[in-house]
């Protein structure tokens, strides 16, 4: 490998593969837009059967934003199953959904989200718009420039649907807030009739697949809505950037967490940043138009202390992920980089593991949401989410969905080099808020799952 010359540059002054992904132009899917601006439409444009007539809340600042994001994201991945080779998820994607029905969430119910996600739902909410606006507005300059001879414009969003049981009663101010904070207004459908509820269910995973480019699809599996489904919240985020300038590629070695070698395609090039802590050391590879950018860590020892070490930090989010990215964001280093081509897919459902980090009731009878409909007969019964991201020479592309069931309670400077060639984690961010995006670690960049 070549080596690594660590000397001070000036910071910062990109498309990428899954179907060989960034081969095509990157454009602003209509679909955002249209759920940007028309509170959740879907395919097709039809506008939400109810919603409040109120504009979108103005973002509040893009900087620091992002530290409403790190706790929750610490928490999740250190509860994930480590035991997986691979994984990849988006922890902001499950905060935003969770946030959503939160918002019509009372009593212990409430203390117990408000506790897990990191602050209170207000806060939660404030935050997942600024994100929105933040992620909406990737690569807008670019794309006003029309520059043909420059890598295609990068591009994010994080787009919000709800679908209710319908003839149920609503409360205005929950209306309202999903208006307000989230963009969304409300389908009705019938989930007590087979033939309505499977054809909700195919409109759902329609709305997921066209917000995130098609990388998502069948996020609600067949069976997961039942005749008790009252309330069904998704968030769906989607992210693709190339690299300032395309990555070299030749064959190399890969060791897995078992000390097993692969063959593997190994990406080189150089990066502008570089961090390290007491168990891990970290560079970034930056996005043409510097919104977006991928952060590659590599454990000092093993994966298990690092995703302790930041789930022990949770509570401060300037300190583990939250530390590691604003050291890459504050450094001026120059870094020579190794790291495996990699396609990743992951699924699974989020209860249990929310469970495990304190939001219980949510799940149970006890569960308290009468801000939603003014009665508290609603608990959750299910939180599932997907995940993809692929990273190859011309850049990344990721995306995740996340969708939350609601069903009546009755229903249960020195020289420096970064070899990649073992389990490392990845960490997709956007820059000025330093929100991360898509979290996950590679343990075999040979298979896809």
């Amino acid at each position: 490998m070549d080596p690594l010359r660590l000397r001070p540059q000036r910071r910062r002054t990109g498309a990428p593969g899954r179907r060989a992904l960034l081969a095509g132009g990157a454009s602003l899917p209509l679909m955002a837009l249209g759920l940007a601006a028309c509170g959740g439409a879907t395919e097709g444009g039809a506008a939400p059967d109810l919603s409040a007539e109120l504009p979108r809340a103005e973002p509040g600042p893009a900087e620091g934003a992002g530290e409403m994001v790190v706790p929750f994201t610490a928490r999740m991945l250190g509860v994930l199953d480590e035991s997986e080779v691979n994984a990849v998820c988006s922890p902001l994607s499950a905060q935003v959904a969770l946030t959503m029905i939160g918002m019509g969430a009372e009593g212990e119910t409430l203390a117990q989200m408000q506790e897990v996600l990191g602050a209170s739902m207000d806060e939660l909410a404030a935050t997942a718009n600024t994100l929105s606006t933040v992620l909406a507005a990737v690569g807008a300059q670019e794309r006003e420039a029309e520059d043909e001879e420059r890598p295609a414009p990068a591009l994010a969003s994080l787009v919000n649907g709800t679908w209710l049981q319908e003839g149920l009663a609503v409360e205005q101010a929950f209306l309202e807030d999903l208006a307000t904070w989230f963009g969304a207004g409300v389908f009705e459908v019938d989930f007590t009739d087979d033939a309505e509820r499977a054809a909700a269910r195919e409109e759902i995973n329609g709305w997921v697949e066209d917000s995130t480019d098609g990388l998502i699809e069948q996020l609600l599996p067949e069976g997961i809505l039942r005749p008790s489904t009252r309330l069904v919240l998704v968030n769906a985020l989607h992210l693709k950037a190339a690299w300032q300038k395309p990555l070299t590629v030749d064959g190399g070695r890969f060791t897995t967490g078992e000390g097993e070698e692969r063959s593997c395609e190994m990406l080189h090039g150089s990066t502008g940043t570089w961090y390290e802590d007491e168990v891990s050391r970290a560079t970034s590879l930056d996005t043409y138009g510097d919104d977006l950018a991928l952060a590659l860590v590599q454990p000092t020892s093993d994966l298990a202390e690092v995703l302790a070490s930041w789930s022990g930090s949770s509570g401060d989010p300037s300190t583990g992920l939250g530390a590691l990215l604003a050291g890459l964001e504050e450094s001026s280093a120059s870094t020579q980089l190794s790291v495996p081509t990699f396609d990743i897919s992951w699924e699974s459902s989020l209860k249990e593991l929310l469970e495990e980090l304190g939001i219980t009731d949510a799940f149970t009878p006890a569960a308290d949401f009468s801000g939603v409909t003014g009665a508290a007969d609603l608990m959750i019964d299910e939180v599932v989410q997907k995940a993809v991201i692929t990273v190859d020479e011309n850049g990344m592309e990721a995306a995740a969905a996340t969708a939350v069931i609601v069903g009546e309670t009755s229903a249960q400077v020195p020289e420096r080099e970064l070899v990649l060639a073992s389990p490392f984690l990845v960490v997709a961010y956007e820059r000025t808020t330093l929100a991360p995006l898509v979290v996950g670690w590679i343990g075999d960049p040979t298979t896809t799952g």
